[in-house]
């Protein structure tokens, strides 16, 4: 398990919304606001950088579709995009699991 990464991942959260179907950017932005309930606001500083590194690495891929006069780019998940969210989501658990430990601390240590 690679433990370069943090904690919270972006792209857990994008790639999650993106296996349910192909959005276009701020879709993604929206639905992501609107199922944290406004806690987690992805500003597209954030989002296209993502986007564009995880097109580069081929989990997602891109097609544009003309909608009222503009052109929408929307993303698809990839088969290799499934198999990195899954290692991040299981990377997320083990953290999550690992600080939960840690917050429980109660000054004694098992030296088992």
């Amino acid at each position: 398990m690679p433990k370069k990464n943090i904690y919270f991942k972006f792209d857990m959260l994008i790639l999650s919304i993106l296996q349910h179907g192909d959005y276009y950017g701020y879709e993604i932005t929206q639905i992501i606001k609107k199922l944290s309930h406004d806690v987690i606001d992805i500003k597209e500083g954030v989002l296209y950088p993502g986007l564009y590194k995880m097109l580069d690495a081929g989990y997602i891929s891109s097609f544009e579709e003309k909608v009222n006069r503009k052109i929408r780019v929307y993303y698809h998940l990839e088969d290799s995009g499934r198999e990195y969210l899954k290692q991040i989501i299981k990377e997320y658990r083990l953290w999550e699991d690992k600080i939960d430990i840690i917050l429980k601390f109660d000054g004694e240590i098992d030296n088992e």
